[in-house]
């Protein structure tokens, strides 16, 4: 049987208010301990004749804990004796453990007191420092001064020849259990810094995702939430609300967790940089790559549940961190040659960042660097969502502009043939009565009116003053047309750049054409007049046509059977309610003593 010996680590402290050197906290002292190495098992009757023997004494240090031995200590309270007589019980803090056991005597006889993490034991958990203690009476101690301490080490490697225990008295550890030292403050304000963060991204990400609809926040938020279980480790009040006093089940999760942080990012890039419609053959990878991940879980959860101190499944963790690490690399590299557009530059150095607190934890053992590198990739991830959602509604707005403008041509073309239709009757008319000139004249206006029309024909709106150009070449034709029966007055007003302002074009056309005729042509007596001003107003430009003709009621009575409705006012209501929404009519019809008039609401452009 091999037998080595831990190096002895023995302090002398003066019992004053004075934070320990290397654990910063108050009242608490190292006792010297020694230890063996065996290859095998041993009882404890076996030990304590080991330890009457010398042997401990003679021992090796142990060096680093390997998974094929068994670690005994003896812990020896000798140089605080006098200190630990003068209470009922202590303190006692086993530091680091796996599958441990504590021994004390109870009526002569050895009492195993059970360490072990992972299972129902006798250890408790100090709040602020995050530290596992155990209540001892010193009347249990064996020669009234020593413990013994049985462990095996199957995951963890820590050095054993720096191995230290510690203890206090009662009063000690309560005033300790109150104190927090620097390193746990620093703990405690990164936990519930990251934990602030997440928690406001995550209802962004909410919020975002009612509103937007898309997958991608889905498992954003997922990412999230599994970073806080994660690290919900950092702090006590924290890994309570994730099952820390089922210290097996807190494992599994947070196990699980590392895996599920991998893959809702995976998941999460590959929507929000549309990966698949993209770069489908990089994405053909990241589908492998989400696949292995989802086996890395089942492997672990099954190794875990089985026996949570497998050293196959802490290797099978390794792996995955590598194989995660090397592929983030490969990614970051491929999205910055392939990918266009500058989504990428978010995931770059999100990835990034992330990626290399991940080593700097794997490698120094010091989850600070991972959890600021999660709370910067989050935020950066956050920002980069809303420029997506910038760019979407950019998108968004050009597409409904298009949409707008192919609308507005769509119901512009079907009134300008109704008109055209309507002035080539009247040339074929002129023509077929023998009114030559007339009819050439009609026709040289005709031509000036389709010109027009055709240069303005790609502009939505036009200003006013083309508009009124427009109005006045068509009321001439209608005066050709019908011998000069009626005459007609544009008003302006005598100040102001009204005439500079853009309205829809022909859309007080319709309206002209109506008042002439239904309104002056039946007209049989009297002069025959249309009155067309323009009103400058504060959130609108009004536009009132007004005859002296025959009133709405007369109009109707003299429709036929075979009237067909004119769809012009119905057209440009529509053309109207698409350039501004209002509670009030865009159009308004008032019946005069002698006429009537049309008040037309035009949007200021």
């Amino acid at each position: 049987m091999k037998r080595f010996a831990l190096l002895v680590l023995s302090f002398s402290m003066a019992w004053t208010p004075v934070p320990a050197q290397d654990q910063s906290l108050p009242y608490q002292m190292t006792v010297s301990s020694q230890g063996l190495r065996i290859e095998g098992n041993a009882s404890i009757q076996t030990v304590l004749k080991w330890s009457e023997d010398g042997k401990f004494d003679k021992a090796s240090p142990p060096g680093i804990a390997n998974r094929n031995f068994e670690y005994w200590f003896e812990v020896d309270f000798s140089d605080h004796f006098q200190l630990i007589h003068q209470y009922d019980s202590l303190i006692f803090y086993p530091g680091l453990v796996e599958i441990s056991e504590l021994f004390v005597e109870r009526s002569g006889v050895p009492i195993a007191l059970v360490l072990t993490s992972m299972v129902p034991n006798d250890v408790k958990r100090s709040a602020f420092q995050n530290q596992n203690y155990i209540p001892i009476s010193t009347a249990e101690l064996f020669d009234g001064r020593k413990l013994y301490i049985k462990s095996r080490y199957l995951r963890a490697t820590p050095d054993l020849n720096k191995k230290t225990f510690a203890f206090s008295t009662p009063e000690a550890h309560r005033q300790m259990e109150e104190f927090i030292s620097q390193d746990s403050f620093k703990s405690q304000v990164l936990a519930f810094f990251f934990l602030g963060v997440a928690a406001v991204q995550m209802v962004f990400n909410l919020i975002l995702f009612f509103n937007v609809k898309q997958v991608q926040f889905i498992y954003y938020g997922a990412f999230l939430l599994f970073q806080l279980i994660y690290y919900s480790r950092i702090s006590p009040y924290l890994a309570d609300y994730f099952g820390y006093a089922d210290f097996r089940f807190y494992f599994l999760l947070t196990t699980a967790s590392q895996i599920l942080i991998n893959l809702s990012y995976l998941l999460f890039i590959r929507h929000f940089l549309d990966i698949d419609k993209v770069l489908p053959g990089f994405d053909k990878i990241i589908r492998w790559v989400g696949l292995v991940l989802v086996a890395f879980i089942l492997i672990n959860l099954g190794l875990i549940i089985h026996n949570p101190y497998s050293y196959l499944q802490s290797v099978i963790m390794d792996i995955q961190r590598y194989f995660m690490a090397g592929f983030a690399f490969f990614g970051i590299g491929y999205l910055w040659i392939h990918y266009p557009g500058r989504l990428k530059y978010f995931v770059i150095a999100g990835t990034l960042i992330f990626t290399s607190g991940a080593l700097l934890t794997m490698f120094f053992l010091k989850l600070t660097y991972m959890v600021t590198g999660a709370a910067i990739e989050s935020t950066i991830f956050a920002l980069g969502l809303s420029y997506k959602i910038k760019l979407i509604n950019e998108e968004k707005q050009l597409a409904e502009k298009e949409t707008f403008s192919t609308r507005l041509t769509a119901l512009r073309a079907q009134i300008n043939p109704h008109f055209i239709f309507n002035s080539l009757s009247s040339i074929q008319h002129l023509i077929s009565s023998g009114q030559k000139d007339a009819a050439l004249s009609y026709l040289a206006k005709f031509s000036k009116f389709v010109r027009q029309v055709l240069e303005n024909s790609i502009d939505i709106h036009v200003t006013l003053e083309k508009e009124i150009e427009l109005l006045r070449v068509y009321l001439d034709l209608e005066s050709l047309r019908f011998d000069h029966a009626f005459s007609y007055e544009i008003c302006l007003p005598q100040h102001g750049d009204l005439i500079y302002q853009e309205v829809p074009m022909l859309i007080v056309q319709p309206f002209v054409e109506n008042a002439l005729k239904h309104g002056l042509m039946p007209k049989t007596d009297g002069d025959r007049k249309v009155w067309i001003r323009f009103i400058d107003q504060e959130d609108h430009n009004l536009c009132e046509v007004e005859d002296n003709g025959i009133g709405r009621i007369a109009a109707e009575a003299r429709k036929s059977a075979s009237y067909r409705p004119s769809r012009g006012l119905a057209l440009t209501e529509e053309r109207l309610k698409m350039f501004k929404e209002t509670q009030k009519p865009h159009i308004r019809i008032e019946d005069l003593p002698t006429g009537t008039k049309v008040s037309i609401l035009l949007p200021k452009l």
